[in-house]
């Protein structure tokens, strides 16, 4: 069985989903892991795919949809990471105050180099321009996760952002 990595991007509309899993169907892929969203009026989705058929095989199979649909498609063969691999806890970082340029960029970076791989990333403009995201992360055993948090507490200050660092309960993911 191989595996394969789709993306599609492109503006949203009804049935873009139903196209697209009716024609994995038709080709026996079957759909191991998914995140599609709608970003400022645009559709995104990122798909984790078995099929038997080769890679130009399964392109070639869900290009039609592509094109009715004016998606930007892209095709890739998909390998396990390796963090899939090692021993992780599961956490969820959240954050929110007034938004300003390099809120992201500078928890992301305390969390990379504390080699916590994110694995899911959300944020919003609220209307009063309070900017709120949160990050799952997974984190290597052993890692000091009240040193992590004291990390991200001080970058947040810094930003005037409120930061909270907590365990993922299995039903919150």
């Amino acid at each position: 069985m191989n595996q394969y990595a789709i993306a599609a991007i492109g503006g949203d509309q009804p049935g873009i989903v139903a196209a697209l899993g009716e024609a994995l169907l038709e080709v026996g892929g079957n759909i191991d892991d998914s995140s599609m969203t709608i970003l400022g009026g645009h559709f995104a989705m990122l798909l984790v795919v078995n099929a038997e058929i080769s890679r130009d095989e399964l392109h070639e199979s869900i290009r039609p949809v592509a094109e009715q649909y004016d998606l930007l498609l892209e095709v890739r063969p998909a390998t396990r990471h390796p963090f899939s691999d090692e021993d992780r806890d599961d956490y969820v970082v959240a954050a929110y105050g007034p938004d300003k340029p390099g809120l992201v960029s500078t928890l992301s970076r305390v969390l990379a180099d504390a080699r916590a791989n994110i694995t899911d990333f959300g944020s919003r403009l609220g209307a009063d321009n309070t900017f709120a995201m949160w990050f799952n992360v997974s984190l290597a055993d052993g890692t000091d996760v009240d040193a992590l948090g004291d990390r991200l507490n001080t970058a947040g200050r810094d930003m005037k952002l409120d930061v909270r660092l907590y365990r993922a309960e299995a039903e919150e993911l």
